[in-house]
């Protein structure tokens, strides 16, 4: 027997789709509190959100013949047809928040618009008005949900700790509050102060209230308009990488939100920079023709799909590689990695942005006990690099997050080597270290690849042909290398008794260099690689350009210059193939920090 479901079970399904647990309301609120033109958004919880959470703003705030009307399914003021989902401009739209919140929580929201002689407060407990009356309270809206889910104690069991509820607000407060930074944010957990930001529009000191001056020290910034697309923001030279994406937050066209076209961008862009594994951290901030991007497409507005991927993607990757050849992408040798500092006798500053303020002035609202306000330890939230419970004040010698030009290594003075593996050189206020190693890597790296998909092969002709003699895998999968390595430049036919004479190689080899790529290849086969697959290929690619390095070698003056010529013309001389460094730098500051002369 099919039947109509009566509104207070309907809520409580409805409210599943949007309110899962403690983060997804504040998300949802402070959304709202962004659509209202708010210009400081304060945030309070208590036990990771469960038992308390409030959200004021002073925004334009809610007419008094509206409140209940706010809280009905699909009340919304931000669209009117359905041709207006085609180029959403607000981040709430379905008019579910504070439906699917009231239906299993009791909700508090007192609110008043600019000109209203008075505000209004409104109380709903599991969908029902218990209380609308008039309030006095300041421009804006303060709203309050206490005891989540005690009208539905089975969700009650899927709750994380405190904790891990905390954590998870903690981390979408610090994601929203970089995403606007003309918003002055405040985040209090338990009483205590999380942190706060300026709204002065500072991305970047944003960036450094959050997470700390260490990563903020490693980032370059990202800027590139082209065909209505446009993205500002910073990520983190190839020196500096994590485990995983967690500092990886993306914003389109104002909503904090997970992508995978940017994820792949970002892979491609640092490809052969990082080693596998590793993970650059970025802060991005993406504008694209709201025409042109569906927010529609899950409950909470968590994902988004482009109408053009492959432009997106192409149009992020080479915003990001763009930024990565500019001077301040080369990892830097800092004092502070040299020697381990004593950090207990080490003092704290605190920073302008985090100093006490004035507390705004806020609506009264019943039974709310008093929060008292201290500086909270932000990594008891966040898994970060953060050393310091409050980060110092950045220098400006120490940072460099404005690229003046692209590197240029005609500005290189070499002055020797060290090790016979290192080559010293100065520019500016800057002293590199290349590795002449990883430079041979990747010199050789492209040169092979590129001979391989260039339809013009250069080779060169043997007096004397090499002689290999190769396994019996290796004479049955003739089919899969040979037309590789012919592609390479190499002309190589079977003798008979698993025997091969190879009569030509690529004309940018020597002799080793061409024998032991080839020995090295031969070895690979134990594996069976698929040698139609590119990705297979550059593998293989890859791994074999070992040979070509010159381990200790000593280089002449002349070699020294060829090699640093040769590494000028790569089309990534940053990295070795395998993502380790070609060379670093360390700036005059620092090396002056090491002998205390600042």
């Amino acid at each position: 027997m099919i039947k109509i479901l009566n509104k207070n079970v309907a809520d409580k399904i409805a409210a599943g789709e949007v309110v899962d647990r403690p983060v997804s309301i504040v998300k949802e609120l402070v959304e709202n509190s962004i659509d209202s033109g708010a210009s400081t958004i304060t945030v309070e919880i208590r036990e990771g959100g469960k038992s308390y959470i409030r959200v004021t703003d002073n925004g334009c705030g809610i007419d008094a013949e509206e409140v209940e009307t706010a809280f009905l399914r699909h009340a919304t003021s931000k669209i009117t047809a359905v041709t207006d989902l085609d180029a959403i401009h607000t981040l709430g739209f379905r008019g579910e928040a504070l439906a699917s919140i009231s239906a299993v929580s009791r909700v508090e929201m007192i609110t008043k618009t600019k000109d209203a002689r008075a505000g209004r407060r409104i109380i709903v407990e599991a969908s029902k008005v218990l209380d609308n009356s008039s309030a006095g309270c300041p421009d804006g809206t303060t709203i309050t949900v206490k005891d989540l889910f005690f009208n539905v104690p089975a969700r009650l069991k899927f709750m994380k700790t405190d904790a891990t509820e905390s954590r998870q607000i903690a981390d979408l407060m610090s994601r929203v509050a970089l995403a606007y930074p003309d918003i002055k944010f405040r985040f209090l957990n338990g009483g205590k102060l999380v942190f706060n930001t300026t709204g002065n529009n500072n991305i970047l000191e944003n960036i450094i209230n959050i997470y700390g001056q260490d990563i903020g020290k490693e980032l370059v910034k990202v800027e590139r308009s082209e065909k209505g697309n446009h993205v500002v923001g910073f990520v983190s030279n190839p020196g500096f990488s994590t485990a995983s994406r967690i500092r990886q937050i993306f914003c389109v066209n104002g909503r904090v939100v997970s992508s995978p076209v940017i994820e792949r961008a970002l892979d491609k862009a640092y490809k052969e920079r990082l080693f596998q594994g590793r993970f650059p951290a970025a802060f991005l901030f993406i504008a694209v023709p709201a025409e042109t991007l569906d927010v529609n497409i899950h409950p909470t507005k968590k994902e988004i799909r482009f109408d053009d991927e492959s432009v997106v993607e192409d149009f992020i990757t080479d915003a990001v590689k763009e930024a990565l050849t500019y001077k301040e992408a080369i990892p830097e040798i800092k004092g502070g990695n040299l020697k381990q500092e004593n950090k207990a006798n080490r003092p704290l500053s605190r920073p302008v942005t985090l100093s006490a303020e004035p507390e705004e002035t806020k609506p009264v609202v019943p039974e709310a006990k008093p929060i008292k306000e201290e500086q909270y330890d932000i990594k008891s939230l966040l898994s970060t690099i953060r050393e310091e419970a409050v980060a110092p004040v950045v220098r400006e010698e120490e940072f460099h997050a404005q690229p003046s030009k692209p590197f240029d290594f005609d500005d290189l003075t070499i002055i020797g080597s060290l090790f016979d593996t290192y080559i010293l050189a100065f520019a500016g206020d800057s002293f590199f270290m290349l590795d002449q190693h990883a430079a041979h890597e990747r010199i050789f790296y492209e040169k092979l690849k590129g001979q391989y998909e260039s339809k013009e092969k250069a080779s060169q002709q043997l007096m004397i042909p090499l002689n290999f003699n190769v396994s019996a895998d290796v004479v049955m999968t003739e089919d899969k290398w040979l037309p590789v390595i012919e592609n390479m430049g190499y002309n190589a036919e079977f003798f008979g008794n698993n025997t091969y004479l190879v009569r030509e190689i690529p004309a940018f080899m020597e002799m080793r260099e061409a024998e032991d790529f080839l020995n090295d290849l031969f070895n690979q086969f134990s594996d069976r690689p698929d040698m139609q697959n590119q990705a297979v290929l550059d593998k293989i690619i890859m791994r074999s350009c070992k040979s070509a390095v010159k381990g200790g070698d000593k280089l002449t003056a002349s070699e020294i210059d060829s090699l640093i010529e040769q590494l000028k013309r790569c089309d990534n001389p940053f990295s070795c193939p395998h993502g380790r460094p070609t060379f670093v730098k360390m700036t005059k500051y620092e090396i002056e920090k090491m002998f205390k002369r600042v």
